[in-house]
């Protein structure tokens, strides 16, 4: 990939191929269409079945947690983190996820906390992010997912950037990323994926 000034890049998580979805749904190839470069955060759980994804743009991944259920390893030949520098900016691409019980210990409390109506998974991005914030001090924009919600939040000099979930739990919404860079600042937007929501973006500039 040539340098760039500015770039837009894709992002994603959590899309859980094949064992939650057969298949990458379509709209997210369509939403990608023209950037510069994919990233996805975890739990892939198959690279292969991204194939239309590289057919895009160069993509870049990590691997994710470990599902009991799904009998995956959340992408075990992925790396645990990548880092770039993008248009100037210094990006730390990781799952975002606790090793260990300890993880799952975590992500079922605050499951549990979404499904009675409180704050989960917000509260658990929240507590990601403060907690990359101090593995990843010198990062300009830090991207992670697990929580299958999507979240920005800037700490200190830090974005941090989760796409939301490619495969959508329950009651929860679908959705993609783009990080738009250039030396006019950051700008990202959150895409629903779900059908009648087409216009339905969340923006977010720096």
């Amino acid at each position: 990939m040539r340098k760039k000034s500015s770039l837009t890049v894709g992002v994603l998580s959590d899309t859980h191929l094949p064992y939650r979805l057969p298949e990458l749904p379509s709209r997210v190839a369509d939403i990608f269409a023209g950037v510069d470069l994919i990233l996805h955060a975890g739990d892939v759980d198959e690279i292969d079945l991204l194939q239309s994804l590289k057919e895009i743009a160069p993509l870049y991944a990590v691997r994710g947690n470990v599902h009991l259920g799904d009998l995956s390893w959340g992408g075990r030949n992925l790396p645990f983190v990548v880092q770039l520098t993008l248009a100037g900016y210094r990006i730390t691409l990781t799952h975002g996820h606790r090793p260990g019980i300890a993880g799952w210990v975590f992500k079922a409390r605050d499951v549990l906390r979404s499904r009675l109506g409180r704050a989960g998974q917000n509260k658990l991005n929240i507590e990601i992010s403060e907690r990359l914030s101090k593995l990843y001090p010198d990062a300009d924009i830090v991207i992670f997912g697990h929580t299958h919600k999507a979240h920005v939040q800037q700490i200190d000099k830090t974005l941090f950037f989760n796409p939301g979930a490619v495969a959508s739990a329950w009651r929860e919404q679908a959705s993609v990323g783009l990080l738009h860079l250039g030396e006019d600042g950051i700008k990202t937007e959150i895409i629903p994926l779900q059908s009648g929501e087409r216009d339905h973006r969340q923006r977010w500039e720096r």
